[in-house]
């Protein structure tokens, strides 16, 4: 199989582990799916206006208006087919959902029907999209804002009529939403702002009338609702501002009559809500821009001589020191957009010679940098809209042109650069509202034809796979685990009640960049292929997707390979059959389901069932077609041409040898991948059943061994099966081992440079005896994993498919029982019977 990255948009599944693969630290990729995609809600030239973005479930919410319904609720799953009204709240006018919050999967808003602006929530469908409760019981509005969630009660300001603006709560129903408190008795405002969830206590700012507008907290309750501490003692206030927890800590800024605007932390007790320091003696410090990095709080403010700079804090006197002077002298930075990016803060600075541009820390002065001058010369790019997503960092900029697009950085000059020119021209789409929901970057940006509409961009965090399928003997159930061995997905392809084996290969089969897994039934299931999508688990849409490789009634199982033969851009799928059947291999199109491919990779007659693996092993950029013998045949390995129709056998170094004795009649199993970074895929070996766990890797350079190990205990005798695949994403594939028949489900990684240990784990129950077989290969997953998907799709004995008829032209022969059935070593002789002797054909290609 070939080492290839593919990408996905997929929901979060909870970690699963059996035995954790102990496998070092990875390095993450976050990589585009493609370009932005365009999701045009109002037809024509007008305007949608996407805006006020939440997430919940899957879906990114939204306030949008297609032109028709004016502004409503909207969802977009990132297609154009999951993007959709979810309710026409307000018929007669515009609903104009706003502070759409997820609470614990309810999403809660602002929103009017006609009768004013009052409580709503929805669950994402027409008939769970609804009112709460009228606060204030007429046609005016409730005057609500200020949406946070606690722990899975919404917190909010309303004004009832009654009582002035004041701190409410809602569980969902009508009757449990109440006002907290009358923080300030009678019809006169409080002045609630600034809330925050600290380890479940709600942290606001309130003015009661008599201590002016101070620090207080709330535990949902009217008696737990009070004033934290009297910053500024009297009636003036201490004005609290820029509310951020750290480590249970929460930061602010507050002036307590004596130092000025300073930076102050609370614990949530009077004695615990202090004053750091004064950083500006007989001026304001003005902390602002509060951003956790990694538990150290990066904020800009005014020391004074240097002015407004880029400061660090962890809470204490001593720990809070400016990061670096970045525009020397009176003249000053001002950062501006502090954001985590993997422990670094980006921002946007002026350093007096480069305008407004992007930079970056990491807390010292030698690493606080320009990360690049995109507006170089005289101008600022101005970056904006600071989002991380998985990792990289997505912002507007403008260039050299006047173009304001979407850009994203690594850190790096060279990796800092223009997603996409939405917009051609000197205008620029001028791309806001950015907002990452599950890996997905959704913004508003207008291409200058559609208008200002909704854009949806891809991405994941790339990863390497190991996908297994029980052997014989029990339910047949694939599982999906990522490098360190955290399951996160698994299906039964056919029934719980086939124990015939299922067979996996692993490829992009439709062209969707995605990477899918291909299965076949063992013996006494047909020859039964089906291409799962690794995202859902469900079979793929586009390309080929089930379908029998032979006739249905051919019981002898199937051995299944993936790789691209004819360099179309899908990959094909390679079949051949189980002992009982004869040495017939087909090769399917992806693309199509047409065959591209059949041959015999040895004498017809022969019943030993053939392995077989797809890789270009030649550097023509093409999957040739490796094959070996199954058990009863010796350890022959063959590469032909996938694309020709009739399997021609390539010339090379390492095209046609024995990876083992002649005489060893275990049959093999075997992969291709680049082990050694040369361009060439290299080819991986290991004995069946009856032999020892001695896996071999030769190079398709020069057909050396690269690598000779034995991966269990050497008196194991089940055989081994083999992948190849670059788990730890350096470029180069590794090696991927379970046992055969005998040996419970123990994967085992190694590294394919070295072969050092990348851990192990197991693939189920440690006590299953029944053996695996293995594929691995490399795809995106978001950062989080949710609940494995379990899944099991119907098994039919009828030739039948989804997307695909493919009709049987030849059937494979099973070979009558009166035939006498030849040795191995026969049927080598009649193979190369013009040879004088094979070990001088295979000399130095493995004869032991």
């Amino acid at each position: 199989m070939n080492w290839f990255s593919s990408f996905q948009n997929s929901h979060r599944r909870e970690q699963q582990k059996d035995t954790p693969l102990q496998i070092e630290q990875l390095e993450t990729r976050a990589l585009m799916a493609g370009d932005p995609v365009l999701l045009d809600i109002h037809d024509g030239a007008g305007s949608s206006n996407p805006q006020r973005f939440e997430e919940m479930n899957g879906f990114v919410y939204f306030a949008a208006n297609d032109g028709i319904y004016n502004v409503e609720l909207w969802k977009s799953d990132g297609t154009s087919a999951g993007t959709e009204r979810v309710r026409n709240i307000n018929p007669a006018g515009s609903g104009n959902p706003s502070n759409l919050t997820n609470v614990s999967g309810t999403l809660f808003f602002r929103a009017n029907d006609g009768n004013g602006y009052e409580l709503w929530k929805s669950d994402g469908t027409f008939g769970g999209t609804e009112l709460v409760k009228d606060l204030d019981g007429s046609p005016g509005n409730s005057s609500l804002g200020r949406f946070t969630n606690v722990n899975g009660t919404l917190f909010f300001t309303a004004n009832d009529g009654v009582h002035g603006s004041e701190l409410w709560m809602s569980d969902g129903t009508s009757e449990g939403t109440v006002l907290v408190k009358d923080i300030r008795p009678g019809a006169v405002n409080s002045l609630v702002s600034d809330l925050i969830n600290v380890n479940g206590t709600l942290f606001f700012a309130a003015d009661d009338g008599n201590s002016g507008k101070e620090l207080w907290k709330t535990d949902g309750t009217s008696g737990g609702t009070v004033l934290v501490k009297d910053i500024d003692p009297g009636a003036s206030g201490s004005s609290p501002l820029y509310l951020t927890e750290m480590n249970g800590t929460l930061f602010f800024q507050a002036n307590d009559g004596v130092t000025g605007y300073e930076l102050w932390t609370s614990d949530g007790t009077s004695g615990g809500t202090q004053l750091v320091k004064d950083f500006n003696d007989g001026g304001d410090f003005s902390p602002f821009n509060f951003s956790n990095v990694n538990g150290t709080m990066f904020f800009s403010a005014n020391g004074g001589t240097a002015g407004f700079e880029l400061w660090r804090s962890d809470g204490t006197s001593s720990g809070t020191v400016m990061i670096k002077d970045i525009n020397v002298g009176a003249p000053y930075s001002s950062p501006l957009y502090i954001t985590n990016v993997n422990g670094t803060a980006f921002f946007q600075a002026d350093d007096g010679l480069h305008d407004f541009e992007l930079w970056m820390s990491d807390g010292t002065s030698l690493g606080t940098q320009l990360v690049k001058d995109i507006f170089a010369g005289a101008g600022d790019s101005s970056p904006q809209q600071l989002m991380n997503v998985n990792g990289t960092l997505f912002f507007s900029a403008t260039d050299n042109n006047g173009d304001t697009e979407l850009w994203m950085s690594d850190g790096s000059s060279a990796g800092t650069e223009r997603v996409a020119d939405l917009r051609e021209g000197d205008d620029g789409s001028t791309p806001s509202n950015l907002f990452n929901a599950n890996g997905t970057l959704f913004f508003s940006a207008s291409d200058g034809v559609n208008g200002r509409e909704l854009f949806a961009l891809d991405l994941a965090v790339e990863t390497g796979l190991v996908v297994t399928g029980a052997d014989a003997g029990t339910p047949g159930i694939v599982r999906v685990f990522d490098a360190p061995g955290n399951e996160v997905l698994n299906f039964f392809p056919y029934t719980q009640a086939f124990t015939g084996g299922v067979r996996v290969a692993t490829g992009d089969i439709n062209g969707d960049g995605v990477l899918d897994i291909v299965t076949a039934a063992g013996p006494g299931g047909g020859p039964h292929i089906q291409v799962f999508d690794t995202s859902t688990g469900q079979l793929i849409t586009g390309g080929v997707n089930n379908f029998y490789a032979y006739a249905p009634h051919v019981t002898s199982g199937v051995f299944v390979a993936v790789g691209d033969v004819n360099d179309d851009g899908f990959d094909d799928i390679i079949t051949a059959p189980d002992a009982g059947g004869g040495p017939h291999v087909k090769v399917f199109s992806g693309k199509d389901g047409s065959l591209i491919n059949e041959f015999y990779a040895y004498a017809p007659h022969v019943t030993t069932g053939v392995r077989v693996a797809a890789g270009d092993v030649t550097g023509d950029h093409r999957a040739e077609i490796i094959t070996a013998p199954g058990a009863g045949g010796g350890p022959h390995v063959r590469v032909f041409d996938g694309a020709s129709s009739v399997g021609i056998p390539i010339a090379g170094p390492a095209t046609d040898f024995y990876a083992y004795a002649p005489n060893v009649l275990t049959g093999l199993y075997l992969d291709v991948g680049d082990v050694n970074g040369d361009g060439l895929g290299d080819i991986i070996t290991a004995p069946g059943a009856g032999g020892g766990p001695h896996v071999k890797v030769f190079s398709s350079a020069d057909a050396s061994l690269l690598h000779d190990f034995y991966a269990y205990d050497p008196g194991f005798t089940g055989g081994v099966r083999v992948a190849l695949a670059d788990l730890t994403l350096d470029g180069f594939a590794d090696l991927i081992t379970s046992p055969g028949p005998g040996g419970g489900p123990h994967v085992k990684g190694f590294n394919g440079l070295d072969l050092s240990s990348l851990g192990d784990f197991y693939s189920g129950d440690p006590g299953n005896t029944s053996g695996l077989f293995i594929a691995g290969g490399v795809s995106l997953f978001p950062d989080d994993i949710e609940q494995p998907m379990l899944f099991s799709l119907p098994f039919e004995n009828e030739q039948k498919s989804a997307e695909f008829s493919i009709e049987e032209t030849n059937e494979l022969e099973l070979v009558p029982s009166f035939f006498k059935k030849k040795s191995w070593l026969d049927d080598a002789d009649e193979f190369y019977s013009q040879a004088e002797e094979i070990d001088k054909l295979f000399s130095g290609l493995g004869i032991e």
